[in-house]
């Protein structure tokens, strides 16, 4: 890769409506460019653009991949996509085609959830939605304010998302305990001995009532429907938090919408959903107070596409070397 002395193709299909940097500039596609010697970027405008190179193309960069395209790619070798989930696209592969997914997004979410469980933990997100027309919630923020140092944070998920996540709260003097389901698997070089651990889903019962707030960072699979059900979420102590910010099968939304508005748990931050977009129709999770949401955002940031390269060309490199 490349098979020929002739610069090979790389089409790039990154268009999106609404969130600008999941669009590749001309820039980006320069800088993937002198990163790929022998390879030409294409970027393309549209999807009979990107269809038409996909005929010449080795490598293939896109959000949306339909199957009757792939058959037109007698050429391609990679098919890639920014998107981590590995359910991403619904297509079948044609011998020799390599899909890469992105493994990059671990920094920025990790910001976006420590973000979260801090403002949970300190009364902020309350105090700037559920008492923001009040002027001066003191005695009912301050019931509801907690120190997150020296508290105990599950991670449900623990992969290089996870370990991101648990890697950014560790200053903060978090215990952390990592969920997977290879748990003999190295551990991240924060880990603390003694003080933080890593079990494999069968303990996930055990150790729900000692957590304070349990973050999931899971992919889509018939084995993460529902993982956390409401018997699960009635194991975690009264008052303790969830976020999730993997895949939104992974939660029973109702119980979890019953068990906020009990009281049960005490706040909930969701930045994905059973089903996406959210309408009208999720009147009831619209209006839980103690539940606060990103529309599946927890990445974006002006560097996403950045990331991106530097993580493509990574993982390219491993496949060409036969890793």
């Amino acid at each position: 890769m490349p098979l020929s002395s002739e610069q090979e193709i790389i089409a790039v299909f990154l268009r999106h409506q609404s969130v600008s940097c999941w669009q590749m500039t001309a820039a980006q596609g320069q800088r993937l460019e002198e990163l790929m010697p022998g390879y030409r970027v294409v970027l393309c405008a549209d999807e009979e653009d990107f269809v038409r190179q996909l005929s010449r193309a080795r490598i293939a960069i896109t959000w949306r991949c339909r199957q009757q395209w792939l058959n037109q790619a007698s050429r391609l070798q990679i098919l890639a996509t920014p998107a981590a989930g590995k359910d991403y696209f619904t297509v079948t592969l044609p011998p020799g085609v390599v899909l890469l997914n992105g493994q990059f997004h671990g920094e920025l979410m990790a910001e976006t959830a420590v973000g979260a469980i801090l403002a949970l933990y300190r009364g902020i997100l309350p105090a700037v939605s559920q008492y923001a027309a009040e002027p001066w919630p003191r005695t009912e923020l301050s019931r509801r304010m907690r120190p997150l140092r020296g508290s105990h944070i599950g991670i449900l998920g623990f992969g290089h998302i996870g370990q991101a996540i648990g890697g950014l709260l560790k200053p903060f003097g978090v215990r952390i305990t990592g969920f997977r389901k290879n748990p003999q698997l190295p551990a991240p070089d924060w880990f603390v001995p003694g003080e933080d651990a890593c079990f494999g889903p069968s303990e996930l019962d055990r150790v729900l009532p000692a957590l304070e707030h349990i973050v999931l960072t899971l992919p889509r699979s018939p084995d993460t429907d529902n993982i956390l059900d409401a018997r699960r979420l009635a194991l975690l102590p009264r008052h303790a938090s969830v976020s999730n910010f993997g895949r939104g099968n992974a939660i029973e939304l109702p119980a979890l919408l019953q068990a906020l508005r009990s009281g049960q748990l005490s706040g909930a931050f969701l930045d994905v959903f059973p089903r996406e977009p959210l309408d009208q129709a999720d009147a009831e999770l619209l209006s839980c107070p103690n539940l606060w949401r990103l529309p599946h955002l927890s990445a974006v940031a002006d560097n996403y596409l950045d990331l991106f390269i530097r993580d493509f060309v990574r993982q390219y490199r491993l496949c060409s070397s036969g890793r």
